[in-house]
């Protein structure tokens, strides 16, 4: 529910704001921006100790994946996050993800993690 409820409606805004609209609303870009950058810190934090989101591989890591992968548009630097690195490298080689990644088999590829 996490997903649903905070991860994917923040970052979702944060889209909008800093990526779709830049120069829009100030306001807007730096409340989201900072917003995301939390939400990087708690997965961070939470996969310090855990494999997974909820236990085993669930729905949590399937949802949560997909906003993760945009990380090159958030511009926060996901390798300052060794955990969620290291989950999103987890999630990323599963061959179902990549399968479903490219479902239009337009090339798709998961994006790297940049330094």
């Amino acid at each position: 529910m996490a997903q649903m409820g905070y991860i994917g409606p923040m970052i979702g805004q944060h889209h909008q704001f800093h990526h779709y609209h830049p120069g829009k609303s100030k306001f807007g870009e730096d409340r989201y921006f900072k917003i995301t950058k939390t939400i990087y810190e708690n997965l961070n934090d939470h996969l310090s100790n855990h494999d997974y989101l909820a236990g085993d591989y669930s729905i949590a890591d399937i949802a949560t994946f997909p906003w993760i992968a945009r990380h090159n548009i958030h511009d926060i630097g996901l390798h300052h996050y060794p955990h969620l690195c290291t989950w999103y490298e987890l999630i990323s080689q599963r061959p179902a993800v990549v399968k479903g990644y490219d479902l239009f088999q337009k090339g798709n590829k998961i994006p790297p993690i940049r330094s």
